[in-house]
């Protein structure tokens, strides 16, 4: 699975334009003095993509439930980018296999052709997906050694909850599950995912003063990836902990990032914190006196915004458990208390890929 040039550019210019100003610094603040939930909670639609189909036929029965909330999403993005964008999708429009490869560029014909959009359209939709999430993560040990792996997304787009779906991967439709996902219809990537007694992944932003547009725009020339992508790309060919944080530590890409994992043994849980080149430090569990990791957009060894501190409540959260008594149950609890469920959640994953646990909710869905 490879990545153009101008695609990556393109998910550069996405990126600028609705996220990362070139005046970036180290303590720029994601989710600026976060608000509380304020919606209800509901369940997530699952679906079975069949990875034994050609791309263009895997995410049509999916995303045509979706084409009145697509379509209006798309519009809404639409408003918010400048017109540098659409001249970087023309282009790759002209060349889209060479651009995006395959299965990338099948994959996003066939969502397009399902939600009778132009495919530019659906480029654009998987550009900004890539370019403006924050999150909390956080990767446990319980005291038998079994790992669990939470998530909130925070996303600050109107209704994206009614596009939220869980996935199954698999060969067949019946075939057994190769990876699981928590995406948004008609986002071939992924940022939420686990491979069954393998490893659960989670990607978190990470801003720096290194994001400029010059930067990332010289990185797309050397062949870097879009994150989302390289995600599913480990959960669909890397079968351990150890082979998914090698991977994941050294593919080239194109924005930096925290990317969080979990394994299914004793002290598999890391943070990889991500430069383009590769990544800069890899913080484990260190069992028992480092039982858990929490990451909430900043660096961990350096000190949060006081605008957005999600950090120290969700480890004084974790701290009133203790490794005996972490279960699902007391993880899912944790990821749904304040700061760190707020008004942008879109939705809360809970997932183990030792005991195949995944259970996922949309927040802050209206009345």
């Amino acid at each position: 699975m490879r990545f153009g040039a101008v695609f990556v550019a393109a998910i550069v210019a996405v990126t600028v334009a609705v996220a990362v100003p070139s005046t970036a610094t180290d303590d720029s603040v994601v989710i600026k003095n976060p608000k509380p939930a304020n919606g209800t909670t509901k369940d997530v639609p699952h679906y079975v993509v069949d990875l034994s189909k050609p791309p263009k036929e895997r995410w049509a029965h999916i995303v045509k439930n979706y084409k009145p909330e697509m379509q209006d999403l798309i519009r809404y993005m639409k408003k918010l980018l400048s017109p540098k964008v659409f001249d970087d999708i023309t282009v790759l429009l002209g060349d889209l296999d060479n651009a995006l490869g395959q299965p990338w560029a099948d994959e996003m014909r066939g969502a397009a052709d399902a939600l009778d959009v132009d495919v530019g359209d659906v480029v654009l939709a998987n550009l900004y997906y890539e370019a403006d999430t924050a999150c909390t993560s956080i990767v446990a040990q319980r005291s038998n050694g079994t790992i669990f792996h939470g998530r909130n997304l925070d996303f600050n787009l109107p209704d994206l909850q009614q596009t939220t779906v869980e996935v199954s991967f698999q060969h067949g439709e019946q075939g057994p599950t190769l990876y699981r996902a928590t995406t948004y219809a008609g986002y071939v990537g992924i940022l939420t995912g686990m491979r069954p007694d393998g490893f659960s992944v989670s990607l978190d932003e990470r801003w720096t003063k290194n994001g400029t547009l010059w930067d990332n725009l010289l990185d797309a020339l050397k062949g870097y990836h879009p994150v989302g992508f390289v995600l599913r790309t480990a959960l669909e060919e890397q079968k351990t902990f150890d082979q998914a944080v090698q991977y994941l530590s050294t593919v080239k890409l194109i924005t930096v990032s925290y990317i969080i994992v979990g394994g299914v043994r004793a002290n598999e849980g890391a943070v990889i914190t991500r430069e383009r080149e590769s990544a800069i430090d890899v913080w484990r569990i260190a069992y028992p006196n480092r039982w858990f990791l929490v990451e909430t957009n900043y660096d961990h060894w350096k000190p949060v915004p006081a605008s957005d501190d999600r950090r120290d409540p969700a480890n004084k959260h974790m701290h009133a458990t203790n490794s005996s008594a972490i279960t699902p149950d007391v993880m899912w609890s944790v990821m749904n208390m304040f700061p760190n469920l707020n008004s942008e959640t879109t939705y809360t994953v809970v997932m183990s890929a030792d005991t195949h646990y995944f259970k996922c909710k949309t927040q802050n869905n209206k009345p």
